[in-house]
């Protein structure tokens, strides 16, 4: 009998054993930003970020995952989708999902040699 081997099955099995990192960053100069992440199953903490200041958090990748954030400054509320198992690939999310927050609209890094800092670029991703 011979057995097949599907490298995209053994790609997702060897995900769901990772720990992923999501990193925001509020780039938007002058600003408070109140940000709070959610999955769901799981709400975190309401954290605040000064100019240049990050929220960090992690979690172990299943069937499904998703994880999004509420933003809110300057009487303005955004939600995005910080992390989506559907929408990762190899150009976003390979050493951590890196976001910026900018006045414009929220900017995930893309890593097409990760190690290689010529080839990192914030691409946005949502708009406002």
């Amino acid at each position: 009998m011979m057995t097949t081997f599907n490298t995209q099955s053994s790609y997702f099995a060897e995900a769901l054993l990772e720990e992923e990192l999501v990193h925001v960053t509020n780039d938007i100069e002058g600003t408070r930003m109140k940000i709070q992440c959610k999955s769901g199953t799981e709400t975190l903490d309401v954290k605040y970020l000064g100019y240049h200041e990050f929220y960090d958090f992690s979690f172990r990748i299943f069937w499904r995952t998703l994880y999004w954030c509420n933003l809110y400054w300057d009487n303005k509320h955004h939600t995005i989708n910080v992390f989506d198992v559907d929408r990762r690939d190899n150009e976003f999310c390979q050493s951590m999902c890196a976001w910026k927050i900018r006045r414009d609209g929220a900017y995930l890094l893309r890593e097409t040699d990760p190690g290689n800092s010529a080839y990192r670029e914030y691409v946005k991703l949502y708009s406002w």
